[in-house]
């Protein structure tokens, strides 16, 4: 009876302490996703004390519990305090030891025992790092290299050259692993003094890079010795190791060194480039030396129209193989078709499609092939052909131009007054689909997201340049956001929505408002503006050219101050070009002169790359009937191309935000 008073009294004490402690670790399992939120506020805006404290206080029941750990170990981390971080990396990883997070996790540990001077323990943890990334680098070897140096030089030398060897373009450590490598190794040897020369070369330290080509045998650098002496402002030693070594050593150096070599020694000639590039034809020609595709590439381009179409013709004929050969036969296509040579540019264009698959010309030569079956009344193949480029490249200017010419719209290059780009304050949605993850890793990083960490994308190192891409939008670094999004999507082999993410971070909205504004006051239509603006200057209010245009539309202070003085304006031009009101502002009234001018949006275009008195030439001598003749007889390759582009952006624009 005792017994049972005496369990009855522990239950009546014990059970509602239990119960209490059920319900007050089931409300913080409730309130984890609100401080897990709050821990990424401050996370992203820096203050990381505060960061870590939220994530503590994350339940240890709730699902996110690990995951908090890890980002306590990263806040932790950020400010110095590796020994904390370490602990909380630890504890991550005992938990979570196949996490999609582990990877960093681990490298991370290991760089926090690395500052904490426990070597041994960093030691082990960087190579079972190195061990498991299949193949992926974070650059291991470079903390190996700096663990081994005091006690196995011969390991340490080792781990930095795996290092330097790395093929990545993000080797924060790379001229430091060089400076540990020369001061460990006093007798390097040819490959080594190699490898250091072009760690050197390639970080722009060409004085540093001559100290190590200077002492190895010239068949093996005689092209960097060239190239490095070239920048460091030695030019009379490169065109003496030029003129000296180029029949001896032409033949064994990489085509791109080549090539920037020939382009260096004719800048040295005091001639006009036809002569110089013929000069340099001449030499490479009588020697037999490897470059002569690019030197006849290089002529063909200065010469006159007659000899370059005899300079194309025996490079696509004797090169086939050359990196040029389609471009020169696209060029013998282009003579053919212009003399009405149907048939044979017909034929021309055939044996190109066949023999250069997915190249610069090939979308265009397509164009060119289905506009020629036109001319020859062979209606069912060019609409076969203009359906098949519509279908295969819809965002390429010739896919845009087929898709035109195939519903008979002849509107490709007018651009309409009233149109307005939306405004949206909503930021562009996050640029993936996860489905390729397995369930477990989806649903996490979903709620992740969903709570506004979308940093740990970069954790699980995924490899997504659009995720890049988005990354590089959110740190306010427009230019690379877009440029990088317009390159993955080249490379993708089917094409996301033009409503996607994707398109959208390709061809974003900024200074929207402005660029409406302008468009209403000044009867231009907003989206020829931000195409412009996207071709211009890819949304980097401080670009600047070689020829000091500034800004967003890239103004040259002389066509500023020109808009200035019409408008009457008290604008102080060089100190507001920057500015992207000011900039867009001139451009556009710009923009509305040349318009009054031309009164022709292709024209406009052409103009404000080109120039206005070139553009009254070209008008002159070309047929303007044809619009996509004029356009491809445009002599000058950047107008020529720049005219492409904006009219692509222009459309794309639409497509994306109509």
């Amino acid at each position: 009876m005792k017994f049972l008073k005496y369990t009855l009294a522990v239950l009546i004490i014990v059970v509602p302490s239990i119960i209490t402690i059920l319900i007050y670790n089931d409300k913080i399992a409730q309130d984890s996703p609100t401080y897990y939120k709050q821990g990424i506020n401050f996370y992203n805006e820096g203050d990381y004390q505060n960061a870590y404290y939220n994530f503590g206080k994350i339940s240890k029941i709730s699902p996110l519990h690990s995951i908090a750990t890890y980002k306590q170990a990263k806040s932790a981390q950020k400010v110095g305090d590796y020994s904390m971080a370490a602990l909380k990396y630890k504890l991550f990883l005992d938990k979570n030891p196949n996490s999609i997070f582990s990877q960093t996790a681990r490298f991370n540990l290991a760089k926090c025992y690395f500052y904490l001077k426990k070597y041994e323990e960093a030691k082990i943890l960087f190579e079972e790092s190195k061990n498991k990334n299949d193949g992926k680098s974070y650059g291991e070897d470079y903390y190996l290299g700096l663990i081994e140096k005091s006690k196995d030089k011969l390991k340490a030398i080792n781990h930095f050259i795996a290092y330097l060897q790395e093929d990545r373009e993000d080797k924060t450590n790379e001229l430091a692993a060089a400076e540990e490598l020369s001061l460990l190794n006093k007798n390097l040897n040819q490959d080594e003094k190699m490898l250091l020369g072009k760690t050197y070369y390639k970080n722009k330290k060409y004085s540093k890079a001559l100290e190590y080509f200077s002492t190895i045998p010239m068949s093996m650098c005689w092209d960097y010795l060239i190239l490095s002496n070239h920048f460091a402002g030695n030019k009379v030693i490169a065109k003496k190791l030029i003129e000296n070594g180029a029949i001896k050593y032409a033949q064994d150096i990489e085509e791109t060194n080549l090539h920037k070599i020939y382009d260096i020694y004719t800048s040295y000639m005091s001639g006009s480039k036809l002569r110089n590039w013929t000069q340099m034809h001449n030499f490479v020609r009588l020697n037999n030396l490897k470059g002569e595709d690019y030197v006849l590439y290089k002529l063909a381009d200065l010469t006159t129209k007659e000899k370059s179409y005899i300079l194309y013709s025996t490079i696509e004929n004797k090169y086939p193989n050359s990196i040029f050969a389609p471009e020169s036969l696209w060029n013998v296509f282009w003579t053919k078709y212009k003399r009405k040579e149907y048939k044979t540019a017909e034929q021309l264009a055939i044996k190109h499609l066949k023999n250069y698959k997915e190249v610069n010309s090939t979308t265009r030569i397509a164009y060119w092939l289905a506009k020629t079956e036109l001319k020859l009344n062979k209606n069912s193949e060019a609409h076969n052909l203009l359906s098949k480029i519509a279908s295969k490249y819809p965002d390429d200017y010739y896919g845009l131009r087929a898709e035109f010419l195939l519903n008979k719209n002849n509107n490709f290059w007018t651009t309409k007054i009233g149109n307005k780009i939306p405004i949206t304050k909503t930021e562009i949605e996050f640029p993936i689909s996860l489905s390729e993850q397995n369930i477990k890793d989806l649903k996490l990083i979903n709620t992740l997201f969903d709570m506004g960490d979308y940093e740990i994308w970069l954790d699980a190192n995924f490899d997504n340049k659009i995720v890049e891409s988005w990354f590089e939008l959110r740190k306010g670094k427009k230019a690379r956001s877009a440029v990088m999004a317009r390159d993955a999507i080249k490379e993708m082999d089917v094409k996301p929505s033009f409503l996607s993410a994707a398109y959208k971070l390709a061809y974003p909205r900024h200074w929207v408002q402005e660029i409406n504004i302008a468009g209403e006051k000044l009867g231009l239509d907003p989206y020829f503006i931000i195409a412009l603006i996207k071709e211009e200057s890819h949304f980097d209010e401080h670009a600047k050219s070689k020829t000091n245009a500034s800004g967003l539309m890239q103004l040259m202070p002389a066509t500023a101050n020109y808009m200035i003085g019409k408008l009457s304006l008290d604008i102080p031009v060089l100190a507001n070009l920057e500015n992207p009101r000011t900039n867009i502002y001139l451009g556009c009234n710009y923009l509305k002169y040349l318009k009054e001018r031309f009164n022709d949006d292709l024209l406009v275009t052409a103009a404000y790359n080109g120039g206005e008195g070139s553009v009254n030439k070209w008008v002159k001598n070309y047929n303007t009937k044809d619009y996509d003749e004029f356009i491809e007889n445009i002599p000058y390759e950047e107008t020529r191309n720049y005219v492409k582009k904006v009219f692509r952006s222009y459309h794309l624009y639409k497509k994306i935000y109509k």
